[in-house]
């Protein structure tokens, strides 16, 4: 009668373990597949650092923009040796590299504000910088009180509305 209790807590002990084992398979698998899921957008920040730094004398970097909008661009806000403060934003395919000075045109913060005033979204998904005809844009996804999906692209140099796309 003694040992039949003692292996019913020999295999009582087992279970927390399998559940322990289970649980840092399955923490593990999380890491590995996250880390591998942004592992593309990772590069093509470091990349497109690399290139503000070579290019555009960038010596800080503030902030990384994506867009793909028919093109797919990577940019980057950042301040030269000399403090004076720039955007890079590259082309993906090509490698096209154009510099603008921010105080040329509207921050990121006015473009938002003025899509809160105007489209009253639900939640802004992304902004960021583009180039549409060689020329600059801010791109604003956000979804809109219905839940739907909305693009609004503003000019960079006078923040004017140039296009927009709703419910996608």
């Amino acid at each position: 009668m003694q040992r039949q209790r003692q292996t019913r807590i020999k295999r009582g002990s087992r279970v927390p373990l399998i559940i322990t084992v289970i649980i840092l398979i399955i923490v593990f698998a999380s890491v590995v597949v996250l880390t591998t899921a942004t592992k593309p957008m990772r590069t093509a920040k470091a990349q497109t650092v690399a290139i503000a730094k070579k290019y555009g004398k960038v010596t800080k970097t503030t902030s990384f923009y994506s867009s793909n909008l028919g093109k797919t661009y990577y940019s980057v806000a950042g301040t030269t040796g000399k403090g004076k403060k720039v955007y890079v934003i590259v082309a993906k395919k090509g490698g096209h590299v154009t510099v603008i000075n921010q105080s040329d045109g509207v921050s990121e913060s006015q473009v938002i504000q003025k899509v809160n005033q105007t489209r009253k979204p639900k939640r802004i998904l992304n902004v960021s910088l583009t180039l549409t005809k060689a020329k600059p844009y801010w791109s604003v996804s956000y979804l809109n009180q219905k839940g739907n999906m909305c693009y609004a692209i503003y000019r960079f140099d006078n923040g004017k509305l140039y296009k927009l796309i709703t419910n996608v």
